[in-house]
């Protein structure tokens, strides 16, 4: 997630006034180190200054899409799913499966947004408490080609009656990224 949205080149005179109303307001409310940032900023719409807009819009961030937060949505519920099954294994049947394939290893932070969005939902919202305090930034940059490969898996096991997945479909799960892993 970059600070570097598009920033207006233009603003209508309407949504300037209210953008200064706003600052105004914030300016009366606030401590004098801010009061100082909506003044000039206050000064820049006033005076139409287009090419110091981006000190006015400085702290907006790019729009996270609804299909990220979907997509690390069904990748908890799918690890939330693996989980419960691997709890229910005997430690013989936890023996014979590879389970550090299919462990969840956090988002990449260079390749979009999703590590974003999911340090935002288990530090501030309390959303997916089994991660708090565990490492959500993966190394591996291929993280997303895994959590795809699985979640096809997944879609394809999620409507069944158990609630736990058997041996066999976890093992199926494993099986989807081996040559993500190699």
């Amino acid at each position: 997630m970059t600070n570097n949205t598009t920033i207006p080149e233009s603003i209508p005179l309407i949504e300037r006034q209210l953008l200064i109303n706003q600052c105004k307001i914030l300016s009366i409310i606030c401590d004098e180190k801010e009061r100082e940032i909506n003044e000039k900023r206050i000064e820049i719409l006033e005076k139409g200054y287009t090419g110091l807009y981006p000190k006015v819009f400085n702290s907006l961030y790019e729009e996270v899409p609804i299909s990220v937060y979907d997509e690390i949505s069904s990748i908890m519920k799918m690890y939330g799913r693996i989980n419960e099954s691997i709890k229910m294994l005997s430690n013989e049947e936890k023996e014979l499966l590879d389970l550090a394939k299919i462990e969840f290893e956090g988002f990449d932070e260079d390749s979009g947004m999703h590590y974003y969005m999911m340090s935002y939902l288990v530090d501030r919202m309390d959303e997916h408490g089994e991660y708090k305090g565990r490492q959500l930034k993966s190394h591996n940059s291929s993280c997303m080609i895994k959590y795809n490969k699985m979640l096809s898996v997944y879609s394809e096991l999620a409507n069944t009656a158990d609630s736990h997945f058997a041996l066999s479909d976890l093992q199926r799960f494993i099986e989807s990224v081996l040559d993500t892993n190699e």
